[in-house]
């Protein structure tokens, strides 16, 4: 969350940090979601495929 504040400022920071820990539940396939360059409140799916796609994952 610290670092979405840092990138995103504090309105967009904290709804973006928010909206991960959100997704932070049994039911969410987990995995690495670093924070976005643009505002979204979605996850970072290029971010997610490309480190899967370096360990070999998929």
């Amino acid at each position: 969350m610290l670092i979405a504040l840092e990138k995103h400022g504090a309105l967009k920071g904290a709804v973006m940090g928010i909206a991960r820990i959100l997704r932070c539940h049994p039911f969410v396939r987990g995995g690495y979601d670093p924070v976005p360059d643009h505002f979204t409140i979605f996850r970072n799916k290029s971010a997610r495929d490309q480190y899967r796609k370096s360990m070999h994952l998929k």
